[in-house]
């Protein structure tokens, strides 16, 4: 089991992350990086010395016809206001980048590649229509998270943060594309997230893509859609882009997926405590007034 150290000081080498909810402490460092002899997609994290690191969030919308109205507006409404909120999450040292996904009988990228969140100030309103071809848009994902696509920086790049909101069920084989897609190593690393909307969302299979039920969270009404994309996107942008220093019982490194648990865990507090601000503590789901405003 990694041991975490506790600093009392910042220093050019080492940043404490003062605040955090966990009983055990967290450390930021700068990680070493080993040069790379091939491209083998199993050394997916390491890279040449990087200027800066990087870090990409990826948002999965679905722009499906139970989408039309409201709710379509709410979302577009939403992340007008969360893109300023999101310039600075990671250190100062760490490019934060954005790509989006819209999907619905068809797969489209809105971004034809990750774009520095600085630079992706002005948001193109969505609009929605079709069936919801979730599995297909797993497939394409997958296609994207690869140092040959997307994920090309010359830079050292955190696991990525990847955000899925639906307000429905899938119309095809979702079980297959999440199959795919869980082959994938930079999926298996990154942080995961899920935003059901609305009373007749799926959250079976937003709980299958996260793989961790307290990461798939479910918003009533357009006030709580607002709240919750913030808190989701702003929160796991912070931790994903931060570097976590971690030791064994022998002082040794373990290895990334001891790091992704960690930032996992670290999530599922901030969210629980987050989303029971927002929610309330309303757990009998069949007696939440839903889809309110909408």
């Amino acid at each position: 089991m990694p041991k975490w150290l506790d600093l009392n000081e910042v220093d050019d080498d080492e940043i404490l992350l003062k605040k955090n909810r966990m009983s055990r402490s967290l450390v930021l460092d700068t990680p070493e990086v080993s040069e790379v002899a091939d491209a083998a997609e199993e050394d997916f994290l390491d890279t040449m010395e990087p200027a800066k690191k990087s870090m990409t969030i990826f948002f999965m919308i679905d722009v499906s016809g139970s989408m039309k109205g409201t709710k379509i507006g709410s979302l577009n409404s939403t992340m007008e206001e969360l893109l300023p909120s999101l310039i600075g999450v990671g250190e100062a040292s760490t490019d934060v980048k954005i790509a989006i996904m819209k999907f619905s009988t068809d797969v489209e990228w809105v971004t034809s590649e990750p774009v520095k969140i600085e630079e992706y100030q002005y948001w193109n309103r969505l609009e929605a229509d079709g069936l919801t071809f979730m599995g297909d848009a797993f497939l394409e994902l997958s296609k994207k998270l690869s140092r040959s696509t997307f994920l090309s920086s010359p830079s050292l790049s955190f696991a990525p943060v990847i955000f899925l909101l639906s307000d429905g069920s899938p119309n095809d084989d979702w079980k297959k594309g999440l199959d795919t897609l869980k082959q994938n190593k930079w999926f298996q690393h990154g942080l995961k997230i899920a935003l059901g909307i609305g009373s007749k969302v799926n959250m079976d299979v937003l709980r299958a893509f996260t793989g961790n039920d307290e990461l798939a969270v479910q918003a009533k009404n357009a006030d709580q859609l607002r709240e919750l994309i913030k808190l989701l996107a702003v929160t796991s942008s912070q931790i994903g882009s931060r570097s976590l220093a971690l030791v064994d019982s022998n002082g040794r490194q373990p290895a990334e997926e001891a790091v992704a648990q960690a930032k996992q865990q670290v999530l599922v507090e901030e969210i629980r405590t987050g989303a029971k601000d927002i929610l309330g503590e309303a757990v009998d789901l069949g007696a939440v007034n839903y889809d309110e405003g909408w």
